[in-house]
């Protein structure tokens, strides 16, 4: 491993039925989609929420299990940009194949940048199209679930929301990330992913 192999970037990866949680030192958490800095090296320690999962990236590494109540750790280096589909391989319930993320792979200081965005509290709203957004989000009781920084949602059952905005997809990869993908997923999830918690 190289310069930085005895201080890597070291990200948690929980492995949820049927999505990802991806947990960084400085307190970004994101859902879906693993993002890396070109060059270094990261450790992503793997675990589980439920029952096995199995983490495999085939452009950058092998496939390691991630077994409730044990820690299991990849050691990585991503050696040039782009975006990689990662997996669950292990068969986790219904919606298994369904199980995918975004690996994203930018150089070190676009890396940095959106890594602190991520860890930011999400700013108050702009405009009355996000407070409307805003109180329908609490109305509707999404904040018992889903977490959103900076604000009184800190609910850790389901993906944290505070950035899904930047994502590239919805749903643990079964969708791109648009407004119309996005309004169908909150209106229909059974529709879109049978057996998910939403």
């Amino acid at each position: 491993f190289g310069r930085d192999a005895a201080d890597p970037l070291r990200i948690e990866v929980i492995g949820r039925q049927y999505w990802w949680e991806m947990r960084y030192e400085g307190g970004a958490v994101t859902a879906n989609e693993l993002r890396l800095p070109l060059g270094r090296e990261v450790e992503l320690t793997l675990t589980s929420a439920d029952v096995i999962h199995s983490l495999w990236i085939p452009n950058l590494h092998g496939k390691l299990d991630m077994i409730p109540g044990r820690a299991n750790v990849l050691r990585l280096r991503a050696d040039r940009t782009g975006v990689l589909r990662g997996q669950c391989t292990e068969f986790c319930g219904r919606q298994h194949a369904l199980m995918a993320f975004a690996v994203v792979i930018e150089e070190p200081a676009a890396f940095d940048a959106w890594l602190a965005r991520q860890a930011a509290p999400v700013p108050p709203p702009a405009d009355a199209r996000q407070e409307a957004g805003m109180r329908v989000f609490g109305a509707a009781g999404c904040g018992a679930c889903h977490a959103v920084r900076g604000t009184e949602w800190q609910g850790r059952l389901a993906p944290d929301l505070s950035r899904i905005g930047s994502r590239l997809t919805l749903a643990a990869g079964a969708l791109p990330n648009t407004l119309g993908n996005l309004a169908g997923w909150i209106a229909a999830p059974q529709d879109i992913k049978p057996g998910n918690a939403m």
